[in-house]
């Protein structure tokens, strides 16, 4: 975290009074609060005043912001720049919704708690609406992720959040996609074999072959997982997400040496 101190003179023609106000502005993911992480997801959509961002980024009032001049507000500015926002991380900063008739819940820190079905499910809606950016897709995806309390996940459950999600407005659910890519990316760097993150060179190289991941692939890891246990099938889905993804981290280490 970093100290803002922001001093001003009230009166101008008393030279030797100064007046100062402190801040703080957060220079990583988990000094980060839900209005923050909001505040970003609208720079993003290019739909905030400085004014406005500085002020939640910051903590200080819009009156105290708009005593700053141009310059100083550019320092300010300087200072998201350094934000160490490619780093990692591992769990949802907006961890509740008001959805007015309910609360929703995020997934725990590290996802503890989620099965690989909950997983492929959120997996799944994610990767689609990165593709369609279709608002039905990022409804399902935050319906699939966010529980009320108590609530154990299942596929009708999607169903039941959706219209709840609906009353959520658009930036929060872009703040919370910009947190899943956190999230995604911490995982593989803890399931390297498992996940793996396109550099961004990587990713313009790919572009004029309009290569498409396939939306069903966790669909196929849990077919191969279940194989002919069918009658069990849903007790594999109800496994815990890392029980499931230590053992096909496993499996593929057993598969490079062979």
């Amino acid at each position: 975290m970093r100290k803002v101190t922001i001093q001003y003179q009230p009166f101008k023609w008393l030279k030797s009074y100064n007046r100062y106000h402190i801040g703080n502005f957060p220079s990583e993911w988990k000094e980060t609060t839900p209005k923050q992480i909001i505040a970003i997801a609208c720079l993003n959509k290019r739909s905030i005043s400085d004014v406005h961002f500085l002020s939640a980024m910051t903590g200080l009032s819009l009156r105290k912001i708009k005593l700053l001049d141009d310059y100083q507000r550019f320092m300010l500015i300087e200072l998201f720049d350094e934000f160490n926002s490619d780093k990692p991380y591992n769990e949802f900063i907006i961890q509740t919704l008001d959805c007015k008739s309910t609360i929703l819940l995020s997934p725990k820190p590290l996802l503890k708690g989620m099965s690989f079905g909950q997983f492929i499910y959120v997996d799944t809606y994610f990767t689609n609406y990165q593709k369609s950016s279709d608002l039905s897709d990022l409804n399902k995806f935050i319906a699939a992720a966010y529980l009320s309390y108590g609530q154990r996940f299942a596929e009708h459950i999607v169903d039941i959040n959706h219209k709840w999600v609906n009353n959520i407005d658009l930036l929060t659910k872009e703040a919370i996609v910009i947190n899943y890519h956190l999230i995604r990316d911490w995982l593989t760097t803890v399931y390297p074999l498992i996940f793996s993150k396109s550099t961004e060179k990587e990713t313009e190289e790919k572009k004029p072959k309009k290569k498409i991941k396939d939306n069903n692939t966790w669909i196929k890891i849990y077919d191969n997982i279940v194989g002919d246990d069918i009658v069990n099938h849903k007790k594999y889905s109800n496994l815990p997400l890392h029980t499931v993804f230590r053992f096909l981290t496993d499996k593929i280490k057993q598969n490079l040496k062979n």
